[in-house]
């Protein structure tokens, strides 16, 4: 009661007794009387990230919005266009596709998957990782740079992530062969590994937690804004120019999008303490202020450099030694139970999609479908668009801001997994359903457009959880963020690749229905322990984690009068497998700098 007493009389929040709630990720969301605050706490400095005006974090965003946007895309076009692949290296050309009659080379009665088969050319397998192959580099990248994120800023690492995805393009464009087609491909991965992991973490930098889920929701769902019309376009830009032409526009608006992110989005990478991480009142708060009030004079202005510069870590330099301890604190995170289990759903969810965009133009071109217009096959991933940002954003702030209301405002991570109901599913649905449709095409039992139905539950279900996903774990984890989203951006993509590597072989020995069938088997047992995450995440995040105490100090310090306040001291004293700066011992200061 004392304690709570003295929060009362300096203006912050009522903390309970337990140590319990001091679990690093839980923070108190709402004060007693209702009003919200601000997790992370800003500094007063006008430079701070989170202090940008809400208009210019949302240029930020939609800058990432279109970034994002052409790394997914590129993707599912790619995807839909391997039967042109095919035919391309098989030596026959792909231009042949308009016709629709197919007798003229493979003889009557034979549909496009016969033809595929026959071709005198390289395996069916081989050709797929033009489109699988990009997803293990993009993964394995991901250790890299992310880490180098860290020891010299976000805006370095994503510049050069731009230039090397519409660099790959042009070599797509001009590849002489099936194997620098593919290299090039897996280049373009290098460039699109910062989606998962990295662009979470920017946001995490300058969003408060109570508006994170509808920013990394923007950047899921802005899929549609590209590929509506490189995707619907792509069948007559193969047919009416050449394939290589998707390649080279991709290239010139991947190119755009660069400069947008030259000039829209400024560094982000601040080191905080876990103090300011947990939304503590750190600097002086007026009565009845929530942040501290912007200081100038003490401070400076942002300037052109601030916006513009680059190599701009705020709070420190540059930090080789963190970027080791987050490849080091990435492999540690492999055996934290909730994080396996999120790795497992999102794995499953990417195998189950990317299946699907192998196999679905060669299913829409056997029920009848003509290819140029297999551009439509992009049309339910649009669709997804806003639902995704719906279920995902929007609502699941609601959801989880309104459960720390019923907590007495404290705001426990696990609350975002509430929010994974629908999509999960969603996920088990979309694979049997997509499944069934296709094995029934052939057979005019279902018309074939129940097909695009099970593409579109597929494509809500993976960018949704994703979305919640990331976000549960950047805020169960605030202190090495970046080493966890690493983690599940990197097996995500390894399983998820092991998951359709092989899936015409599959499609092969056991139909459509039961291969498709067992990416909703995985995501079902998955699915099973989600109520124990839910629970026990607490538990799982004080053994990984540690907590925050509260530490008697008897001797309180006055500050000087321009920043006099009495602090309540919190250290992070966490359990044996919680995070520790490695050169503590040499840099004290820096002991609890946070791997974000």
């Amino acid at each position: 009661m004392r304690q709570r007493l003295r929060n009362t009389m300096y203006g912050r929040e009522a903390l309970t007794e337990s140590t319990e709630d001091l679990v690093v990720g839980s923070t108190q969301l709402y004060e007693a009387n209702g009003q919200m605050r601000y997790v992370p706490m800003p500094t007063p400095d006008p430079k701070d990230p989170l202090n940008l005006p809400q208009w210019r974090k949302w240029v930020a965003v939609i800058a990432l919005c279109f970034y994002g946007a052409l790394a997914v895309s590129s993707e599912a076009i790619i995807g839909a266009l391997l039967p042109v692949f095919v035919l391309e290296y098989g030596g026959v050309d792909p231009k042949i596709l308009a016709q629709g009659d197919l007798s003229n080379i493979g003889g009557p009665g034979r549909d496009l998957g016969d033809l595929l088969g026959s071709l005198d050319g390289p395996p069916l397998w081989r050709v797929s990782l033009l489109s699988t192959a990009p997803m293990i580099v993009n993964g394995l990248a991901s250790w890299v740079l992310v880490p180098l994120s860290i020891a010299v800023g976000r805006r370095p690492v994503l510049l050069l992530c731009g230039a090397l995805a519409w660099a790959g393009g042009i070599w797509a464009a001009a590849s002489g062969g099936l194997d620098s087609h593919i290299a090039a491909r897996c280049f373009q991965g290098i460039g699109a590994g910062t989606i998962d992991a990295l662009v979470p973490l920017i946001i995490q930098d300058f969003m408060f937690i109570h508006e994170r889920s509808k920013a990394v929701a923007a950047v899921n769902a802005s899929t549609g804004l590209i590929i509506v019309g490189l995707g619907v376009g792509s069948p007559l830009i193969v047919t009416r120019l050449s394939w290589r032409w998707v390649y080279g526009i991709t290239s010139i608006v991947g190119f755009a999008t660069w400069i947008s992110i030259i000039f829209c989005l400024p560094e982000t990478r601040k080191i905080r303490t876990p103090d300011e991480l947990a939304g503590k009142a750190v600097y002086p708060l007026e009565a009845g202020e929530t942040r501290p009030r912007l200081d100038a004079a003490r401070y400076g202005r942002r300037t052109l450099r601030t916006e513009l510069g680059v190599f701009r870590v705020q709070g420190g330099g540059e930090e080789w030694g963190l970027a080791l301890r987050a490849v080091w604190l990435a492999v540690r995170t492999t055996v934290f139970p909730n994080v396996l289990w999120c790795i497992a759903l999102s794995a499953g969810l990417s195998g189950a999609t990317g299946a699907s965009h192998q196999v679905a133009s060669s299913v829409l071109i056997a029920g009848g479908w003509a290819f140029e217009s297999l551009g439509i096959f992009v049309l339910p991933i649009v669709v997804a668009c806003p639902f995704v940002w719906l279920f995902g954003g929007y609502f699941a702030d609601r959801v989880s801001n309104g459960l720390a209301r019923r907590r007495a405002g404290r705001r426990e991570p696990e609350a975002h997994l509430a929010n994974l109901l629908l999509p999960v599913a969603a996920g088990f649905a979309g694979p049997m359903v997509f499944g069934y449709a296709a094995q029934s095409a052939k057979t005019a039992a279902l018309p074939s457009w129940v097909v695009l139905v099970g593409v579109f539950v597929l494509s809500f279900a993976t960018n949704t959880s994703q979305t919640v996903i990331s976000v549960y774990l950047v805020e169960s984890y605030p202190n090495f963020a970046g080493p966890v989203l690493v983690t599940v951006s990197t097996f995500r993509l390894i399983f998820g690749f092991l998951l359709s590597f092989d899936v015409t072989t599959w499609i092969d020995s056991m139909g459509f229905f039961g291969a498709f069938s067992i990416y909703s088997g995985v995501v079902a047992g998955v699915a099973l322990v989600l109520p124990l995450i839910f629970w026990y995440g607490k538990r799982i995040r004080h053994w990984t984690a540690g907590r925050l105490e509260r530490a008697e100090n008897s001797s309180k310090v006055k500050l000087t009068d321009e920043d006099q306040e009495v602090r309540e001291d919190i250290e992070l004293h966490p359990t044996t497998a919680a995070y520790r700066h490695p050169m503590h011992n040499a840099r004290a200061s820096l002991e609890n700098v946070p791997l974000q």
